[in-house]
């Protein structure tokens, strides 16, 4: 009787045995968590300091997440672009800083977004500041190594630019589409001016991030 436990036994040891050897595994790709991730060289390593602020006013928050979120899941689907950092400043004033820096083109992008996003209508006020560099898509000698601010006039009708005047007044028209790059206008579309929101007024405030 003893004996024969024991094979019954050895027998059920090496079908659990048997079962576990067998039992599919996941594949690499499906290891981790099973949300979609980014490639493991998209995510920012240090902040960057930079001078890029854009101030958003006359929106609700919850619009303004929507339309930020909507634009960092187009612009880091394939590489990571964009990292925005949301201050409230009042109900309907909000300024949007990057703690890893953005590439320049992203960052008129982001003004052009903000401006006319795809999830909603509205009518913002956008402005964008920051300091160019040589090296920047867009940027002439005219234009470089200056303080621009950056914004759509009232009576823009293409919807794919962003316009651009350096603190000694040059105005220029940046178009996203072929040829139309860097136009020096004749006139102003807005005089330029500093912003009255800086850097230290946004220290110790809460913020919420956007990737």
């Amino acid at each position: 009787m003893k004996l024969l436990l024991i094979v019954i036994g050895l027998i059920l040891a090496a079908i659990v045995f048997y079962v576990v050897r067998t039992k599919p595994r996941k594949s690499e790709s499906e290891a981790g968590t099973d949300t979609a991730r980014r490639p493991s060289s998209a995510s920012p390593i240090q902040p960057k300091q930079n001078d890029k602020l854009v101030i958003v006013k006359g929106v609700s928050y919850s619009d303004l997440k929507r339309v930020l979120s909507s634009f960092c899941t187009t612009y880091n689907k394939d590489a990571f672009q964009a990292q925005l950092r949301v201050t409230k400043l009042s109900q309907e004033e909000f300024a949007i800083t990057f703690p890893y820096d953005i590439n320049f083109e992203i960052y008129c992008y982001l003004i052009n977004y903000i401006e006319y996003p795809m999830e909603i209508e509205w009518s913002p006020e956008v402005v964008g500041w920051t300091t160019t560099k040589s090296s920047e898509t867009w940027i002439t000698e005219k234009s470089a190594n200056k303080k621009v601010m950056l914004f759509i006039p009232v009576d823009d009708a293409e919807h794919d630019n962003v316009y651009m005047t350096t603190s000694d007044n040059l105005c220029y028209k940046l178009g996203f589409a072929m040829g139309e790059e860097k136009q020096l206008l004749d006139s102003l579309k807005k005089p330029y001016i500093s912003s009255n929101i800086t850097f230290s007024d946004l220290t110790n405030k809460e913020f919420e991030e956007f990737q």
